[in-house]
């Protein structure tokens, strides 16, 4: 003989009970959830951990600016350059930290873009025309080169975000593991190490047969070179490998490394401090 499982009947009363228990519970999750959301809820924007690197990006670069436009005191070229690295380090590391939030919805990974991008025009595209300003290149002819960098950059940026959404549309693609040009981020990596090169001789430029008057033409070539390169790398086609958690911890490391061996030679061997007293504020400062 052969077993046959007789199946409930479920009756209309039954569903009713089912269907009311099912809405309590919705109830009593979306109360629990509302508890929960904080009072940022009631702004714009998306308000979560996974951002606050990008944020803090954003900040260090705008604290370069304004020592880089006499904040406190004279011009701080060595400061900026400083803040510069530090917002490069953190943005490095933010989609990391954004990607260790559980059940992104959509909506989330757009602003997260969105937001890394506007961020990086500041950061990574003002902000180290703010550092060549501080350094007293600012001669109209250095604006050509400020110009062809700032759109350059901004070129890249758009270029990526068209580029991602495309990718994320497609349900077959896969984690990117290149770029297409340089990133704009990688300015705060190199525009550090030409600073402290272009900074060798501040106090000895009569080893390179100059003088203090005209020191800029070296710091000039230097640094233009930097903005030049950068500003054609970020918009040449060519792939540059994605590098992930250890590839990243290396070039950190290697930058830093590199930073601050130029730094102590800039001391040791040239006599060049790298960060000078703040001036304090004028008496008639506000």
């Amino acid at each position: 003989m052969t077993e046959t499982t007789e199946t409930p009947e479920i009756t209309g009363e039954e569903t009713a009970a089912t269907a009311t228990a099912d809405a309590e519970q919705a109830s009593v999750k979306a109360e629990a959830k509302t508890r929960r959301e904080p009072l940022l809820k009631h702004f714009v924007g998306y308000w979560h951990y996974g951002v606050i690197l990008t944020y803090m990006s954003l900040a260090l670069s705008i604290c370069g600016i304004c020592f880089a436009a006499a904040y406190g005191g004279p011009r701080r070229d060595d400061i900026a350059a400083f803040f510069l690295l530090l917002a490069g380090l953190c943005d490095a590391f933010d989609g990391m930290v954004a990607k260790t939030r559980k059940h992104r919805s959509d909506n989330d990974k757009l602003f997260g873009m969105n937001i890394d991008s506007l961020s990086d025009m500041v950061s990574f595209g003002i902000a180290p025309i703010m550092v060549g300003v501080a350094m007293g290149m600012t001669r109209w002819y250095y604006c050509i080169v400020y110009v062809f960098f700032a759109l350059c950059g901004l070129v890249r940026l758009a270029y990526y975000d068209v580029s991602e959404v495309n990718r994320l549309k497609d349900p077959t693609s896969t984690r990117r593991d290149s770029y297409e040009g340089l990133p704009i981020t990688n300015v705060s990596l190199a525009l550090p190490v030409f600073y402290l090169v272009a900074t060798l001789f501040d106090i000895h430029p009569e080893w390179i047969g100059l003088n203090a008057e005209n020191i800029i033409i070296y710091k000039s070539i230097i640094m233009m070179t930097c903005y030049l390169l950068c500003g054609f790398l970020f918009v040449f086609k060519f792939k540059m490998f994605k590098a992930r958690v250890r590839g990243l911890i290396i070039t950190v490391v290697t930058i830093t490394v590199l930073v601050v061996g130029l730094a102590l030679i800039r001391y040791y061997v040239f006599g060049v401090v790298l960060f000078e007293p703040l001036t304090t504020f004028a008496a008639t400062g506000i």
